[in-house]
């Protein structure tokens, strides 16, 4: 849970069906010693909403921009990887049976558009996956403004990380520049359109 939109509304999902289906959660917020101030007060207010849901909560704290240096990757990249690197070990310390992550239907065409412009395969081509081993996406065929309308529609908080505002990183320029562009001179409902291409992917590769 990074106190953002998707995760905000996926713990808040989760936590109303634990209650039907009878499951523990555990939420893990992810500290990457980057922004500061900012992520000191990510961290606090993921903490301050599982205590208010009454869910048991995590932190692991990194410092990516230092590993990034030792290992000579972008941070964007080097992020990714500890971040899944804590999801397994608190989810192994926990004897967690399942990762739940909140990539949404726009991540998949974000994805999809940044394997393509870079080179990629058909598997390159089929997103992010729905499951696999532990780890479950069941928010992936969402789309992130039917999540803000959630979290309006239930007076559900949420912060902003002041870096998806910027074009820095190379997902960024295809969430603020890229897919609006195309959404606004050639098709308003690309997005979809794409989403239906990965899933027609994705079943073309299981056959």
């Amino acid at each position: 849970v990074s106190g953002g939109a998707d995760s905000v509304c996926l713990l808040y999902i989760f936590t109303i069906l634990s209650k039907k289906y009878n499951y523990n959660i555990k939420a893990l917020h992810v500290h990457h010693g980057i922004r500061q101030d900012e992520a000191d007060r990510d961290e606090a207010f993921v903490k301050n909403l599982c205590d208010t849901l009454n869910v048991e909560y995590f932190c692991e704290r990194i410092d990516v921009p230092k590993i990034a240096k030792e290992i000579k990757k972008s941070e964007e990249e080097t992020a990714r990887i500890l971040r899944y690197e804590c999801f397994d070990k608190v989810a192994k310390e926990t004897g967690a049976d399942k990762i739940a992550l909140a990539h949404n239907a726009n991540d998949v065409v974000e994805t999809f558009l940044f394997n393509l412009a870079r080179g990629t395969n058909i598997r390159g081509l089929m997103g992010i996956p729905k499951m696999r081993d532990r780890y479950i996406r069941p928010l992936l065929n969402v789309e992130r403004r039917e999540i803000e309308e959630f979290l309006r529609e239930n007076n559900l908080q949420h912060v902003e990380d002041s870096t998806n505002k910027t074009n820095a990183y190379t997902r960024n320029k295809i969430r603020n520049i890229v897919l609006p562009s195309i959404t606004e001179n050639i098709n308003e409902r690309a997005a979809e359109h794409i989403n239906n291409t990965v899933s027609d992917l994705n079943n073309l590769y299981e056959l």
